[in-house]
């Protein structure tokens, strides 16, 4: 069945992209009901090895979403993966799985998932090198805009122990990655089962084969759960089409203002919260049960902080992650939620390339690109935030990225983030996988072509 006679909540100003585009779905489950436009937008990517993007609805990542409505997501997706384990009724298993998340879409999700699993640990890969260390493990995401990411644990025995896996990503397109992570992974050290949990499973029949047969090969299950299944199938003239697209909007606005940003500037407000000195920023080099219950308490003094400090308290807020740092922003923009009158909403900064087109039914309507906080030599973009949307923005980023916690830091972020709304940037310390403190001047994220 094409998109066109599907029955699942979409509207004619959603299907023109697709339509375009020529590509056909075929929805095989849907465990939240929401249909395909209810998990699922549609955009172009500025990747030669991509046309397009499968934009979440509930990720977080490229489109503002409630907090609770995303760690809801997590929390499903979490059941979906325990489906059939010991640990499904909520008993930790024996031995616990280990829940790895993909940087730097996933990393979020991942973690949000690992919460609603008893028993288990934490661990997302990452593109941050950190000088003097040796990556445990790298990957190559070969259709990515930023190709490799590495494991980078505190203990590589929470990789080498035989226990079950988690792999978690945002969506399966072939799925190749994911066949390429297990690989490494037995090699590297073999367990009992892996599973890859995703929200939006669109694997043609061949690359579903691909799973089986692996699974044969080494003798273990490997088999995949999401919220959203289906066959998205592309016609063999999808990158002329796109590029078609492309040519008939323009450059698509990407590095340059958008016209309605305008020259003046809100203020800027720097908040260092009271962070306990043995709690990670996020999983990059792990993440234990306990780190979990330190995180829970810690959150809401945070958010207070923040509340304190906003324009208006009762308005529209834009909390914003930065790239791989999402989990914990997402938990304060919950917890914010809690606590003001306003409508808060989150998302994140990426290092993806995305091409806007601020038409009906597109996913990203305009962006905003400048100097990654963490590497000033690469670019990083913000999706969907322009003048007018919110009344407060408020970004949280990492100690390696505003090392020294002045304006000029993390000045070409906040510079553009200024324009559209008053900024509060809230810096979060971050260590290395020895436990010892980082700066921006001690980390620095690997360059990736765009």
């Amino acid at each position: 069945m094409s998109l066109a006679g599907y029955s699942g909540h979409c509207s004619d100003g959603m299907n023109w992209l697709w339509d375009e585009l020529g590509l056909d779905i075929r929805i095989r489950s849907d465990v939240v009901g929401k249909g395909l436009h209810g998990l699922v937008g549609l955009a172009l990517r500025r990747n030669p090895l991509r046309a397009h993007l499968l934009v979440s609805r509930v990720l977080g990542k490229h489109l503002p979403v409630r907090p609770r409505e995303s760690l809801a997501a997590g929390r499903l997706l979490a059941a979906q993966a325990c489906d059939g384990f010991p640990g499904a009724g909520g008993e930790p298993m024996t031995p616990g799985p280990l829940v790895v998340g993909y940087c730097e879409t996933a990393t979020s999700l991942g973690h949000t998932v690992a919460d609603g699993i008893a028993g288990c640990d934490y661990l997302h890969t990452t593109r941050r090198v950190v000088p003097g260390v040796t990556p445990l493990l790298d990957f190559d995401e070969a259709h990515s805009h930023a190709t490799f990411h590495w494991l980078m644990p505190t203990d590589p025995e929470l990789v080498r122990a035989p226990r079950p896996l988690i792999l978690v990503d945002d969506e399966l397109s072939t799925g190749r990655t994911a066949l390429g992570t297990i690989k490494a992974l037995h090699a590297f050290a073999a367990r009992p089962s892996y599973t890859v949990a995703t929200l939006f499973d669109a694997r043609p029949a061949e690359s579903r084969r691909a799973f089986n047969e692996l699974a044969d090969r080494l003798g273990v299950s490997v088999r995949v759960v999401s919220l959203l299944a289906g066959e998205l199938v592309l016609p063999p003239d999808v990158a002329v089409r796109a590029q078609r697209l492309r040519a008939r909007h323009g450059d698509g606005g990407l590095g340059a203002d958008p016209p309605d940003v305008p020259t003046w500037r809100h203020p800027v407000r720097f908040v260092r919260p009271d962070w306990p000195a043995e709690l990670p920023d996020g999983a990059r080099h792990g993440w234990s049960q306990a780190d979990g219950a330190l995180l829970d308490r810690a959150i809401p003094l945070v958010a207070g902080e923040i509340a304190t400090v906003l324009t208006n308290a009762s308005g529209r807020i834009l909390l914003l992650g930065t790239e791989e740092l999402m989990y914990t922003p997402l938990r304060i923009g919950a917890a914010l939620d809690e606590i003001v009158p306003g409508d808060v909403v989150f998302h994140s900064t990426t290092r993806s390339p995305v091409y806007p087109i601020d038409a009906e039914g597109y996913a990203i309507r305009c962006a905003l690109t400048f100097p990654a906080p963490d590497d000033p030599a690469r670019v990083s973009h913000v999706y969907n935030v322009r003048p007018g949307l919110y009344d407060d923005i408020v970004v949280v980023v990492d100690s390696a990225a505003n090392g020294g916690g002045a304006e000029a830091d993390v000045s070409g972020m906040v510079g553009m983030l200024r324009r559209c709304a008053p900024v509060t940037v809230v810096t979060i310390p971050t260590r290395g996988p020895d436990g010892r403190p980082m700066t921006r001047q001690t980390g620095r994220v690997a360059g990736g072509m765009c």
